[in-house]
């Protein structure tokens, strides 16, 4: 379980939920995700990743955000434009996970651009992530289908609609 000193439990729960688009942390160390809990006159999705912990507020961040991979998961029409100039289908789900080719979540360490190998290696652990949290969110059985992406720094480190799914009732 995370360090709950880092988690601000009155932003966050760890109960996945489809019902409302919002933002999220994974803890890269701890294997454990965060969502922005659904709060009068706060919308989710528009939360700082910072808000989410200790120390953290709306307008600054905090060096804790480092070991913590960020998302955002979109319900239909939450979402407009494109990302990197590439076309979202906003009528359907989407979970958005930042991609950081350069930074070790795990060591807190930035990765050398020559060291190919380690940034390979780095990246196949944060799809692996992303595998695990889009799992997570297939298993909440969304009313609605729904893709995942990691968006890097720019277009070309980013992968879009790596998965789509539809569910039945």
């Amino acid at each position: 379980m995370a360090d709950d000193k880092r988690i601000n439990r009155k932003f966050c729960t760890e109960k996945i939920r489809v019902d409302y688009a919002h933002v999220g942390l994974f803890d890269a160390r701890e294997q454990q995700h965060w969502i922005a809990r659904k709060r009068f006159g706060v919308t989710p999705v528009r939360v700082s990743h910072a808000r989410l912990l200790v120390g953290g507020t709306q307008d600054t961040s905090t060096g804790e955000k480092d070991r913590f991979v960020c998302y955002w998961f979109h319900t239909p029409n939450t979402g407009e434009g494109h990302v990197h100039g590439y076309p979202i289908e906003w009528d359907e789900g989407h979970l958005m996970i930042r991609l950081d080719p350069t930074w070790d979540y795990v060591k807190g360490v930035l990765i050398p651009s020559t060291e190919t190998a380690k940034l390979e290696r780095n990246i196949d652990q944060q799809y692996k992530w992303g595998q695990h949290l889009f799992k997570l969110y297939k298993k909440a059985r969304p009313k609605f289908a729904l893709s995942w992406h990691m968006v890097g720094p720019r277009a070309e480190d980013s992968m879009f609609y790596i998965e789509r799914a539809e569910f039945q009732d």
